[in-house]
C-alpha cells in the first residue's frame, strides 16, 4: 500500500514538474498576477473596512477563504456584537473556524459567549477543542455544565480541553 501511494506521489510530481519546467518564468508571473488581478479583496483593502463591510465580506458566497479569513483577522480589532452571527457561521468550517474563534476571542459580551456555547453541541473533533479552548480563554463561567458534560467525553482530546477550560474559568 505504501509502496503504490509513493509510486503514485512520484509519478504526479514528475507530471508537475514537467509542467512547470515547459513554462517559462514569466509565464508564470504573468498567470499568479492575472489571479491577483482577478481577487476582489485585497489584503490592504480589507484591513480598512469598517465591521458592517467586513461582515458583507464573511456572508458572501463568492467570497474567497483568504478573503474571509482576512475580515476575521480585522474583526478582532474593530469587531462588535453585530458581527458575531456571521463569525459563529464559520465556527463549522475547518478552514476558517480558528480565524472566527480568534474575532470572537477579542469582542466582549454575552453574544459572543453565547455564539461559542451554541456552538459546543454542533461541533466535534479538532473544531469542539478550539471552540472549548475559547470559551477556556474568554473565562466564560456560563458554559461550566457543558464544560463539565464534555469533560466525561469518550474523546480523551475533547476531555482534556473541556479540563483546562474549567480550570482556567474557576482559577482567580
Amino acid at each position: 500500500m505504501l509502496r503504490r501511494t509513493l509510486f503514485a506521489i512520484g509519478i504526479l510530481a514528475g507530471v508537475a514538474g514537467r509542467r512547470l519546467r515547459s513554462q517559462s518564468r514569466g509565464e508564470l508571473q504573468r498567470a499568479v498576477d492575472q489571479q491577483l488581478a482577478d481577487t476582489p479583496h485585497k489584503s490592504a483593502a480589507i484591513m480598512v473596512l469598517p465591521s458592517a463591510d467586513l461582515v458583507k465580506i464573511l456572508n458572501d458566497p463568492s467570497a474567497g477563504e483568504f478573503a474571509k479569513a482576512k475580515a476575521c483577522q480585522r474583526l478582532a480589532v474593530v469587531g462588535n456584537e453585530s458581527s458575531v452571527p456571521a463569525l459563529a457561521k464559520l465556527l463549522g468550517d475547518a478552514r476558517l473556524a480558528h480565524y472566527a474563534r480568534t474575532a470572537l476571542d477579542q469582542i466582549s459580551g454575552e453574544v459572543a459567549n453565547q455564539a461559542l456555547r451554541e456552538a459546543l453541541s454542533d461541533l466535534d473533533g479538532k473544531l469542539l477543542i478550539g471552540a472549548i479552548h475559547s470559551i477556556g480563554t474568554r473565562r466564560d463561567a456560563g458554559a461550566l455544565d457543558s464544560l463539565a458534560k464534555l469533560r466525561q467525553s469518550d474523546d480523551t482530546d475533547v476531555a482534556a480541553a473541556a479540563t483546562w477550560a474549567i480550570s482556567r474559568i474557576r482559577r482567580p
